[in-house]
């Protein structure tokens, strides 16, 4: 039940996690089918089963997340298990792959790269003219 998908091997990037998700027993063609759509998806960079039954996913959470994993899962009908542990372990997976997308995809610079001006005063106060 080692199925492997490897989609590319680029340098690590900065947005680039590794997420190890537990798999309720399944038929193994059906595991093999949920793997195969998943490497479809972009950017993913590693998609492989383990011997303990494990899915092991690399993706680059600036563009694709849990959420999306979980979701193709779920079409394929592949379960995950049903304890408190998992599924604190999924929210936290899905916040920290959220807050990767918003990071990398800000428009804004640096809320601090000019210090406000204090209320009632100008900008040019305190200067000599």
């Amino acid at each position: 039940m080692s199925e492997t998908q490897k989609i590319g091997t680029t340098g690590k990037g900065p947005f680039d996690v590794s997420r190890k998700i537990p798999l309720a027993p399944v038929v193994a063609e059906k595991l093999q089918e949920a793997v195969r759509q998943l490497a479809a998806l972009n950017p993913l960079i590693d998609v492989r089963v383990d011997r303990r039954g494990q899915l092991r996913v690399s993706y680059d959470s600036s563009h694709v997340g849990m959420h999306d994993i979980e979701a193709l899962l779920d079409k394929a009908g592949i379960a995950r298990p049903p304890g408190a542990w998992w599924r604190l372990k999924s929210a936290w997976y899905r916040f920290l792959d959220q807050n990767a997308h918003a990071n990398a995809h800000s428009q804004g610079d640096a809320c601090c790269n000019r210090p406000p001006s204090a209320p009632g005063r100008s900008g040019d106060a305190g200067k000599m003219g």
